[in-house]
């Protein structure tokens, strides 16, 4: 037999919390509680339970207080050894489990528990039950939220600031911030220098004031908010960075006064005499290209195909129509509240949040400015930059002890104000408006450390069944999971349910309430910066929109609050699992995308369930969006049980991909195509002008786009041949330069990864298929746990990060078979070309983002010319005899001396060297060094003996303290006739050793010093030993800089390709003279010339 000791009750229905005798029974009892732990609806066998503590509490009080003595129950039936049974610890009677309405399930989690159980008739003749049960109906009820304590802030009155003091800072601080958020964006970039530092300073001391709650609290956040657009506005469109350092200066000593009306002054002037622009068509490629070669790949893809849409005018019918968007508070109703004792939560788990990591956030950020109008990139600098190494460290750690006040402490809310505004941009949503909130960037890089903070907790209080709190693969978890349970034999349909407003209408006062019970650990956070309605500034207009209910846009921790926001109702919904049976309708959510499959009848009441008490929760369901999918034979009953909904048994779109049928799978693959094919088209029209973006765009946006879907959607590949088409008949061509197409051994080659010799434009006819199965593989824990409905949900880590090794495996895998077939179909020179273009850092041009401002662009003769030289394709308008007289080609213009592009080449790279190792703290570090004479030294055979022999470069501390190394430096042609019959790694050991014979045996034994020969091909690659100097050199970055080793690696391989790529580039076309044409003479003529004396007419 198995003794009974009770689980431990998801609610902790029936407890008491106190030991004291005579005590009112009232003051005893807590009502329901919630842990943030669990979403299961309460197991029957929980109704009747109480630890054993409480047991005898409970007995204690009904004799003392109430007068009564507990009922004793005995049970008509016999439990023999070996059945199932249950001991009731009041009436000391067994029962059988069959006799105690508790599933197999639910015995057997009893068992492992240790606490005391009381039958279902002691229950019901039990006072101390009675009156837990009436207590619990009136905590049931209740309306009442239960927030700590606001915070409180000092009065200004002692406050002083320059010239201002008391209210008077209040009244300027608050009259200024309300102009400043109003104005157009025209920041210029903090400058380096004095000037920049001090300006870094003053935020910092602005933060501090916050921090150790001064007299400035109350205004400190609304401060630091105007700062930037009060001391950084560019006092012209063209002005230089001495002018804005001039002006800094200037407004900085204002600012110290307190002299905020002179400031506002000079802002407004500038303001005024902005003019109003708005992109014209024309301009948006010009637009695309901008943000490109800044780096903001997901904002220029905004720009180009059917994601790209307009900011709309603030008229008064738009100002409505947001203004509906986001509704007034509603009142808590009854039955939406969790009950019972916080759970406390260990300040030091946020001792984690420190300086660093908010720089590691900054660096992770992206996006526009909020009402301030500091952007990413703006602190990115700020924070980030060695140029601001002490300052950006110091304004970091500031920032971080604001973050953990704000995580562990409740301050005052209306000192947050500053802290979560937003911007508010109408977006034409044809037909309609979309809002699109745009938060300060400091709340989502502070969120975004928190969240790193709390996302175990977070992951283990809403997954399996809310997958949106930043579960890795939640997503796609949960499209597999519905498609599987739409696939059981058992189930007759799915409802894909669409809210209203969702993210905008959920109750936010039951939100920060019950937060406190599901997920403890961000619940003072949320409350912080959700306790008052945040401010929303429309863009160009001077209307304000409140956001009072849900959560906004622009917070880094809206998709985890409403995920914990909405486990509540999950719960209320939730079906009871029948004995023996599995859930009569299994239900996943990502954040306001709810889905449930299984039995009509089922299907019913969850549908019902949800209609009733999602509304009480803020999740107002849109009969007229959301979707039932049934199978062919279900669907008269479906239409009969929910003539509201719409019905199809074809299937329907859900998170980007779709689940039914096949026939309604391929329509949906079809429509997805024809779009994909135009935004391809798009970008080939660029592709023709500016080849280089235009690969970037499509390589690091267009393709995830499509990728997505391939990982969610199973046998697609036939529906893809029309892409693939397209790409291969459209977009090559213009990215090859090639009117002709390419062939289909080239687009064999194209499909390789680049680090294997091809583009990495991958055929997703080909691949689709294997990435569906490798998306299942990596998700498949959180994907069976979704449907199996699982109670809670623990990340295995270690796990994960083996599927992910094992899918990278199996794709390198495929594409090194790939490769070894194709290359059979290659001559010797294509398959020298591939090998070349596989060597380590030769592809690193084709990877890196086209940066303006690290040097990694092309244009478009360049791009075509190197994709040209790489799998050695004709070259267009290429002169076909060189000024030498030789017939002209890839391989002379690379060896011809002419011009002086080889030593060019050699000289460049030497250059990039030194500055490297410059970078990297190395001492001395000298460019073409003399050596020490030999004086007669005997030295071995082959060695320079001449004197005034002079190597690249030299410096100290490379390998060893002090030490001198000295470096030489050859670039040689692999397709040379002298490389003739040789692999790419003989060609560097022969040039390697040729150094050494040459140069080691004399610097070992006459410089007492180490030589390292630096061997590079004009393809790209480079030998062992620069390898290894590329290696300490990232080395010695690390620890001097603090930069992560492969981030240094990954900025070195790319910075000396581009330099090898344009300088052989150079060579291709760059003028060698010819017969008969002095250029020298030439110039001669204009020595002397004053030229700003030329008159003007």
């Amino acid at each position: 037999m198995s003794r009974k000791m009770n689980t431990r009750s998801t609610h902790a229905n029936s407890k008491l919390v106190s030991n004291k005798p005579k005590e009112d029974l009232s003051k005893t009892i807590v009502p329901p509680e919630a842990p943030p732990r669990s979403r299961r609806s309460v197991p029957i066998s929980q109704r009747y339970a109480l630890t054993a503590e409480t047991h005898h509490n409970a007995q204690k009080i009904a004799r003392e207080s109430l007068g009564v003595e507990t009922s004793v129950c005995v049970c008509s039936k016999e439990v023999i050894n070996g059945e199932e049974g249950i001991l009731c610890e009041s009436c000391n009677s067994w029962f059988h489990r069959e006799c105690t309405e508790l599933s197999r399930s639910e015995f057997n989690s009893l068992r492992k528990s240790s606490d005391a159980y009381k039958c279902q008739q002691c229950s019901q003749n039990d006072p101390i039950l009675l009156k837990i049960k009436e207590l619990r109906k009136l905590a049931d009820s209740s309306t009442e939220i239960n927030l700590p304590a606001e915070g409180k802030c000092k009065t200004l009155e002692e406050a002083r600031w320059g010239n201002l003091q008391g209210n008077q800072i209040r009244n300027e601080v608050n009259a200024a911030y309300e102009k400043v958020v109003r104005w157009k964006k025209n920041i210029f970039s903090v400058p380096s220098g004095k000037a920049g530092k001090e300006f870094i300073g003053l935020l910092t001391k602005t933060m501090t004031s916050f921090n150790s709650k001064s007299n400035l609290e109350s205004v400190a956040l609304k401060m630091l908010m105007i700062m930037p657009a009060l001391l950084l506005q560019k006092p012209s469109q063209k002005s230089k960075t001495k002018d804005h350092i001039k002006y800094l200066e200037k407004r900085m000593e204002l600012w110290k006064d307190g002299n905020i009306c002179s400031l506002l002054r000079e802002g407004k002037s500038i303001q005024d005499r902005l003019e109003k622009t708005r992109p014209r068509k024309s301009d948006v490629e010009r637009v695309f290209v901008r943000l490109m070669l800044q780096g903001k790949v997901s904002a220029a893809m905004r720009w180009i195909g059917n994601q790209k849409s307009s900011i709309l005018d603030p008229t008064e019918t738009v100002i409505e129509k947001l203004t509906l968007k986001h509704p007034q508070s509603s009142d808590v109703a009854e039955g939406s509240l969790l009950q019972g004792p916080t759970e406390k939560v260990e300040e030091v788990i946020f001792e984690r949040l420190d300086g660093s990591l908010i720089q590691d956030c900054a660096k992770r950020t992206s996006g526009s400015a909020g009402p301030s109008g500091m952007d990413s990139e703006c602190w990115k600098r700020i924070l980030c930059s060695k140029q601001f190494k002490k300052e950006g460290k110091e304004l970091s750690e500031s920032i971080a002890e604001f973050g953990r006040l704000i995580a562990t402490k409740c301050v005052n809310a209306a000192s947050l104000d500053a802290y979560i505004a937003c911007r508010l941009v109408p977006l034409d949503k044809r037909p309609g408006v979309r809002p699109v909130g745009i938060g300060e960037v400091l709340r989502r890089i502070i969120g975004k450390a928190i969240m790193r903070i709390v996302k175990r907790e977070m992951v283990v209080s809403t997954a399996p069944i809310q997958v949106c709190a930043g579960i890795p693969g939640g997503v796609e978890a949960a499209v597999h999971a519905v498609r599987q349970v739409f696939e059981d034999k058992n189930t007759e349909a799915i409802i894909l349910v669409d809210a209203d407003n969702a993210f905008n209408r959920l109750n936010r006062k039951a939100t920060l309430h019950n937060i406190q019970q599901v997920c403890p650990e961000i619940s003072t956070y949320v409350i912080n910066t959700y306790r008052t309605p945040a401010q929303l500034y429309v863009s160009n207009c001077d209307q304000t929109v409140l956001s009072q209910e849900g959560v906004t846009q622009g917070d880094n921790t809206a998709m985890g609050t409403y995920s914990c926001g909405t486990m509540p109702l999950i719960t209320t919904v939730a079906p009871e699992q029948p004995e023996g049976e599995h859930y009569s309708v299994k239900q996943v959510w990502y954040a306001d995308d709810a889905a449930g499959g299984g039995q009509l009848d089922g299907l019913k009441q969850w549908w019902k369930k949800l209609c009733t008490s999602g509304p009480l929760f803020g999740y107002y369901p849109k009969p007229e969006k959301t979707w039932v999918i049934v199978k062919p034979g279900a669907f008269d009953k479906a239409k009969e049980y929910f003539p509201e909904l719409n019905i199809t048994t074809e299937g329907h779109r859900y998170l980007g991909s779709f689940v039914g049928s096949s026939s309604g799978k391929k329509n949906f693959i079809d429509s997805k195509v024809s779009e994909w094919i135009e935004e391809v088209k798009e970008l080939s029209d660029i592709a023709t002008r500016e080849p280089q973006i235009a690969f970037a765009a499509f390589t690091y946006g267009l393709s995830k786009r499509w990728n997505y879907v391939c990982r969610t959607t199973p046998d697609i590949s036939e529906s893809l041949k029309r892409l693939e088409h397209s790409i291969k008949e459209s977009f090559l061509p213009a990215i090859i330069d090639r009117a002709f197409g390419c062939d289909d051994k080239l687009r064999e080659i194209f499909s390789l990864p680049a680090r294997m010799g091809g583009l990495g434009v991958q055929n997703l006819a080909e691949i689709s298929d294997a990435e569906y199965q490798y998306s299942r593989l990596v998700t498949k824990p959180l994907t069976e746990a979704i449907y199996e409905q699982a109670s809670e949900y623990h990340e295995n880590e270690e796990k994960l990060i083996e599927d992910k090794k094992e899918v990278s495996k199996a794709r390198n895998d495929f594409y090194i078979e790939k490769k070894e077939v194709m290359m059979e179909s290659l001559d010797e020179k294509q398959k020298l070309m591939i090998k070349l273009a596989s060597e380590k850092g030769a592809s690193s041009w084709l990877t890196a983002l086209p940066l303006k401002e690290y040097g990694y662009i092309l244009n478009r003769q360049e791009f075509t010319d190197a994709i040209a030289m790489r799998y050695n394709l004709k070259i267009k308008d290429v002169a076909k005899v060189c000024a030498c007289g030789e017939m002209n080609s890839v391989d002379h213009a690379l060896t011809c001396k002419k011009g002086g592009y080889v030593a060019l080449r050699h000289n460049w790279l030497r250059d990039t060297i030194a500055k490297l190792l410059s970078s990297a703290k190395c001492k001395d570090v000298k460019i073409e060094p003399q050596l020490l004479p030999t004086n007669g030294k005997s030295l071995s055979s082959g060695s320079i003996t001449a004197d005034q022999a002079r190597l690249d470069i030299s410096a100290r501390s490379v390998w060893n303290v002090c030490e001198r190394a000295f470096f030489d430096v050859r670039v040689f042609n692999p397709l040379a006739p002298s490389n003739a019959n040789k692999q790419p790694s003989q060609m560097y050991t022969a040039h390697e050793a040729q150094k050494k014979r040459a140069y080691n045996d004399r610097v070992i034994q006459i410089e007492k010093g180490s030589f390292t020969p630096l061997v590079f091909s004009t393809s790209g690659g480079m030998g062992r030993e620069a390898q290894g100097l590329m290696k300490k050199i990232a080395e010695r970055m690390e620890l001097t800089s603090g930069q992560r080793y492969s981030d240094c690696m990954g900025f070195m391989r790319k910075r000396l390709r581009f330099e090898l790529l344009k300088t052989t580039l150079i060579a291709l076309r760059g003028y060698r003279g010819r017969e008969g044409y002095n250029l020298e003479e030439c110039n001669s003529q204009f020595d002397g010339m004053d030229l700003n004396l030329e008159p003007v007419p």
